[in-house]
């Protein structure tokens, strides 16, 4: 499969709807900062009252991995989530078009030398990251510390599909579509560059092994621990945290330790677990409306079934 292209087709009148949703983020990029935060506190607002399934599967996350909390403290982290995934919808605007200082001035990225001291030795390096609300502009400014690579899906709609390819490639990063396989990857790793991968989504039991998150069985993806041996990466876990003044604090953790171990389940599980403990940090940034626990192990019944 190729790269996404622009094609004359998007041109047609079916897409004339995204165009003018990308043009309002457009918009907003222009706006100051206070007034596009709110913006996105509004377009996050408007998502949890009308998106009723989305709503019920951020309560079904929640209440599966927060049991300790309240009803309502539950509710009051689920507000604060889709405010905040507004938030980052506005910004998306900020990664296809903001400039790099705009960018800069946005972010601060705690762990620098880690990545640097890695890097100047020669030694491959993989950042993993969980699905957060910010992970798009986490990959913006990492871009700048070093050349990086990584995968993205296509969606379904390929117009967004190319404008997000655009988006996440402006500052040099290589972008692969995930339906190339992992060799394109791996052999730009070895060329030098930085991997930049989000492992977390749940893609069915046929690949996966069940590790456990938030203590629940989760059909995850091993391929962490199978690019690490493959390269002979570090892997250095990144965590992504929208503040409430609308900065990004981007978090290079240490590079995991005796990783891989050679056990596929040993290695999802020491995966799942650095997530964890960086989504308990902030869990409001973590993206709840995602069906995290639909595959089931032995025939279990999803909890997202009606």
């Amino acid at each position: 499969m190729t790269q996404p292209r622009f094609q004359f087709s998007f041109l047609a009148p079916r897409y004339w709807i995204q165009w003018a949703m990308m043009l309002c983020i457009g918009i907003c990029t222009l706006l100051p900062r206070k007034s596009s935060l709110w913006l996105g506190d509004r377009l996050g607002s408007i998502f949890r009252a009308r998106n009723h399934k989305r709503r019920m599967i951020a309560e079904t996350n929640l209440r599966m991995c927060f049991p300790e909390l309240s009803d309502h403290q539950r509710q009051v982290l689920m507000h604060r989530h889709f405010r905040l995934y507004g938030r980052a919808v506005i910004d998306l605007g900020l990664v296809w078009w903001g400039t790099r200082a705009r960018l800069d001035g946005l972010c601060r990225v705690s762990g620098e030398p880690i990545l640097r001291n890695l890097t100047r030795s020669g030694k491959p390096v993989l950042l993993i990251t969980p699905h957060v609300v910010g992970v798009d502009m986490a990959g913006a400014c990492l871009s700048r510390l070093a050349p990086g690579v990584s995968m993205m899906k296509r969606a379904t709609d390929p117009l967004l599909t190319w404008r997000l390819w655009r988006g996440r490639t402006r500052f040099g990063a290589t972008i692969l579509m995930r339906d190339q396989g992992l060799r394109p990857m791996v052999k730009a790793m070895r060329r030098g560059r930085v991997g930049y991968l989000m492992p977390d989504e749940d893609l069915g039991d046929a690949h996966s092994v069940f590790a456990p998150f938030f203590g629940i069985p989760t059909a995850t993806l091993p391929i962490v621990g199978r690019i690490a041996r493959m390269t002979g990466a570090r892997v250095i876990p990144v965590f992504c945290e929208l503040n409430g003044d609308g900065r990004y604090h981007i978090r290079l953790g240490k590079a995991l330790p005796e990783f891989p171990s050679g056990d596929l389940h040993s290695d999802a599980t020491t995966v799942n677990a650095a997530f964890e403990a960086s989504i308990r940090t902030a869990p409001e940034q973590y993206l709840w409306t995602l069906k995290w626990f639909r595959t089931r192990p032995q025939g279990e019944v999803s909890p997202y079934a009606r």
